[in-house]
């Protein structure tokens, strides 16, 4: 690992702790060339899942946009990051449960609508407004029916 400060490569690890429910790993590393401190953050990123849009087009599996989708539907709703966090490795640990490759994008949607449900339920409607395939308003009104009834 290259020192941020003095771009020397004598850097040591002198703590280690797990992050995001253990996909990751929190790094305190130590120059020994200047002394200065540092974090570095390793995350395990998914590779080679793929992705089937409505359009039959194929792509990579992109978190980031995941994750946009998901804070979309939290548009000028308080949410902790800590809680976002956990909500979207909730529903990417879903996604890999499901052993699929490529994976529908409408499976993918689904999972998130399972994990917002419970999570904050304007979210879960927001969502569903945003991503859900409505041809009318009675397409609509039946999302919030199936929401009441649990």
């Amino acid at each position: 690992m290259i020192c941020p400060k003095c771009r020397s490569t004598s850097t040591g690890v002198y703590d280690s702790r797990s992050t995001h429910g253990g996909r990751g790993i929190r790094r305190r590393r130590q120059c020994a060339d200047c002394s200065y401190r540092f974090t570095t953050i390793e995350e395990v990123k998914i590779l080679d899942l793929k992705v089937e849009k409505r359009n039959n087009q194929i792509v990579d599996f992109d978190q980031e946009k995941l994750e946009l989708g998901i804070r979309k539907s939290f548009n000028k709703r308080p949410i902790d990051n800590e809680k976002f966090n956990k909500l979207s490795q909730q529903v990417i640990e879903d996604i890999l449960e499901t052993d699929k490759n490529p994976i529908k994008s409408t499976k993918i949607g689904q999972l998130v609508l399972k994990n917002l449900r419970n999570f904050d339920e304007a979210a879960y409607i927001c969502y569903s407004a945003m991503y859900g395939n409505f041809k009318s308003v009675d397409d609509f009104n039946k999302i919030l029916l199936d929401f009441q009834r649990g």
